[in-house]
């Protein structure tokens, strides 16, 4: 991995001599651009299988609040939990005005408390987790020369249970806290009807001992989706044991962003 980074990194040193790195920049990101507006109609699609209006869903790292505004569109009450002050004060101004919606400033861990959280310069990748951030680096997924965490933020945690216990039981509960969604699962003590978890096939440890400690809490099945396709990739949900041995066995992208989705849903 480490000489794939290299090469990566001495790309652009190249491309950036002839002027050509910050045209394709752009154009990287017109194109990510373009993604996300054929995503969110994809994102309806499989969302509503969970959510019917009305219904309580908590968006857990909830960044600057796109998966939270496709929960609003699909008719849910939404607890958003984001712990960086700078994409809270994001989502306070965008949904200020929406009472359906109600912003936690925290984090989630397995117990409350403080935590510190490593600033990304990209918004949407800061970590409490170290050990995420060295592994996404080391394999190019997030390379050192874009993503840097040179800042620290000490910020308040509470937990999922806790969340429920005050909110309500969600229809839905989507986890995606880079590399952290581990202390985030397992302060549950009872199942939730169903959940998402990201994973980075980087370091799939943190994932098995999600799926196995949410089946170890109720009769629940799984599916997955990759990268932002937001389809589910197997044509059948399958069991806790079934759903590591494919992650196991499959191939994922490194470099081309998020490897997908764990979703949960109990048979109940």
């Amino acid at each position: 991995m480490n000489g794939r980074v290299a090469i990566k990194n001495g790309l652009k040193l190249s491309l950036r001599a002839v002027g050509l790195l910050e045209p394709l920049q752009t154009l990287r990101q017109e194109q990510a651009e373009r993604e996300l507006r054929k995503q969110r109609p994809r994102g309806l699609s499989l969302f509503s299988q969970f959510i019917s209006p009305g219904e309580l869903c908590i968006d857990v790292g909830a960044n600057v609040g796109d998966v939270t505004q496709m929960f609003l569109e699909l008719g849910a009450r939404v607890i958003a939990v984001e712990p960086q002050r700078e994409n809270v004060a994001i989502l306070q101004r965008r949904f200020q005005d929406n009472a359906a919606v109600t912003v936690v400033p925290k984090g989630l861990a397995a117990s409350p408390g403080e935590h510190e959280l490593l600033i990304c310069t990209s918004g949407d990748c800061s970590s409490m987790d170290p050990e995420y951030v060295a592994r996404v680096s080391a394999s190019g997924r997030l390379p050192v020369g874009e993503y840097r965490w040179d800042s620290r933020q000490t910020v308040e945690v509470t937990t999922l249970d806790r969340l429920i216990r005050q909110f309500g039981q969600p229809a839905f509960v989507k986890v995606d806290v880079e590399g952290f969604e581990y202390e985030v699962v397992r302060s549950l003590a009872a199942p939730v009807r169903a959940l998402s978890i990201e994973f980075t096939p980087e370091r799939f440890t943190p994932t098995f001992r999600c799926i196995e400690h949410l089946a170890s809490l109720g009769d629940v099945e799984f599916n997955y989706t990759v990268g932002r396709s937001m389809k589910f990739a197997l044509r059948r949900w399958v069991s806790a044991e079934v759903m590591c041995d494919v992650l196991r066995s499959t191939s994922f992208p490194v470099w081309t962003g998020p490897a997908g989705d764990v979703y949960m849903r109990s048979r109940q």
